[in-house]
């Protein structure tokens, strides 16, 4: 804006110089201009003259300068995938809240309508998910692969703000299935990453996740299930939020198909139990 100006007054100038100088001889006319000043302005006295005038124009226009100030684009890490500019899904560095330290996510910026951060993913059995506590804690596998992203970072996430989650499921016969939760957030360690907060859900599957609800989270070496004579994580080979009577999904169970009981499943309805092939876990702000 104040280029703009300049080069107005600087045309507003050079013409009362080229109208003055028509009263004048020729010789006068082509008489160079002095080189520190035109016509007795200075370019100090130029530059003060358009501070004046941008002033008065930020006075009688509270809104001038908003409108012409360019916003700075964000740049990583960002607190969410929301806050990814380019809406293209990838890898990206992420930080839950300024006392927590950054971590790459895989963002999902297409399906259901983006901003998404994958927390668990699986398609072809390339992971073991058998694991102990400290390794569900901290993350594990590719983010480009299979993948768990990590309890404390989940906890961290779902935190900070309020997320929902979303569940997407496909069976061997190749049905493609999911149900979404309006909210989601986990405690910390010292809670066992216990599920705080599981909202309402819609979808196309049943609510697998029907006894999650206000669970601590059980590994194979780690049992924080309400039962003393059960230890499911070792019953169903997985790690989850298990209840007294145990889970409505094994996500995390292993992927094979000798035993039913302790691979991949998810419960549609009381009959209907099926072994699954895909999984992916995602959560985003709301």
């Amino acid at each position: 804006m104040k280029l703009t100006l300049c080069f107005l007054l600087l045309c507003a100038v050079l013409y009362a110089v080229a109208t003055n100088n028509s009263s004048r001889t020729k010789d006068e006319t082509l008489r160079a201009p002095a080189v520190d000043g035109i016509n007795g302005f200075s370019l100090e006295q130029l530059l003060t003259k358009l501070d004046q005038i941008e002033h008065k124009l930020m006075e009688l226009h509270p809104d001038y300068q908003k409108t012409t100030t360019t916003p700075k684009p964000k740049l990583p890490p960002f607190t969410s995938c929301r806050d990814e500019p380019s809406k293209v899904s990838g890898v990206y560095l992420i930080r839950a809240n300024n006392d927590s330290a950054p971590f790459n996510a895989y963002c999902e910026q297409e399906k259901y309508d983006g901003g998404w951060i994958v927390v668990q993913h699986r398609f072809n059995g390339s992971v073991d998910f058998y694991r102990n506590w400290d390794e569900y804690r901290n993350g594990f596998g590719e983010l480009d692969g299979e993948f768990w992203l990590g309890l404390e970072r989940i906890h961290q996430l779902t935190t900070a703000r309020k997320h929902e989650l979303i569940v997407e499921i496909r069976d061997f016969k190749g049905k493609y299935q999911y149900i979404r939760y309006s909210a989601f957030q986990i405690g910390g360690e010292s809670e066992a990453y216990e599920v705080k907060s599981l909202g309402s859900f819609r979808g196309t599957a049943g609510d697998g996740m029907a006894y999650s609800r206000g669970e601590k989270f059980s590994t194979k070496d780690r049992d924080n299930g309400p039962r003393t004579d059960r230890h499911y994580a070792e019953l169903f080979e997985g790690a989850c939020w298990y209840s007294y009577f145990g889970s409505a999904s094994n996500l995390n169970g292993r992927y094979q198909h000798d035993d039913p009981e302790k691979s991949i499943w998810w419960i549609y309805s009381k009959r209907d139990q099926r072994r699954i092939k895909y999984t992916r876990m995602m959560i985003r702000e709301v």
